[in-house]
């Protein structure tokens, strides 16, 4: 099988990867549920969602908000799936903040926190442990979403709906169009 085939196949892992990285950032503020990781993460000012069906095949919301909006809920209502985001993680006084591609799970613009040393070798050094440290802070969560996914993924499916579903209570009825 040809590696752009395997990449495609695991896709929705990357894709229910971000959607669990965005149901914690709004109910469990961001924490990642493992003993002594105080950081937080969340999903924030930009998100793109992606369906093989429909008349919208992408869906680009950015500024402000986009991760509490009507307009994500509806997009995920109706199937469409996160497939990049910027995500900004929290640790202490140390802030990074990164795209993250759930199709290939790699990051890019990552912005790193501000380094102490002044001459350049100590800067480089600064920033590959910053590097290293906010990538270590992804992959923790990452191995806590697959350890829970692992364990029940029937309850995994229903916590996320189910939030979906929940995060769309409110709007009053007739403004949402696809239902009558």
């Amino acid at each position: 099988m040809k590696p752009m085939e395997l990449l495609e196949q695991g896709r929705f892992l990357g894709e229910e990867f971000l959607l669990w990285l965005w149901m914690r950032g709004l109910t469990e503020g961001g924490t990642s549920a493992i003993d002594g990781d105080l950081s937080a993460c969340f999903l924030d000012d930009s998100i793109q969602l992606v369906s093989e069906r429909g008349d919208v095949k992408e869906l680009s919301l950015r500024k402000g908000n986009p991760t509490e909006s009507r307009e994500a809920f509806e997009a995920l209502s109706r199937g469409m799936r996160p497939s990049k985001s910027k995500v900004r993680l929290l640790s202490g006084d140390m802030e990074w903040t990164f795209v993250l591609n759930a199709s290939t799970l790699d990051t890019s613009a990552m912005k790193l926190p501000p380094t102490q040393s002044k001459d350049p070798a100590g800067r480089v050094a600064d920033r590959l442990f910053l590097l290293e440290e906010g990538l270590a802070h992804l992959e923790r969560r990452f191995g806590a979403f697959l350890e829970a996914r692992t364990q029940d993924p029937e309850a995994m499916e229903t916590m996320l709906r189910e939030w979906v579903r929940g995060s769309l209570t409110g709007v009053p009825a007739g403004e949402v169009p696809w239902e009558e």
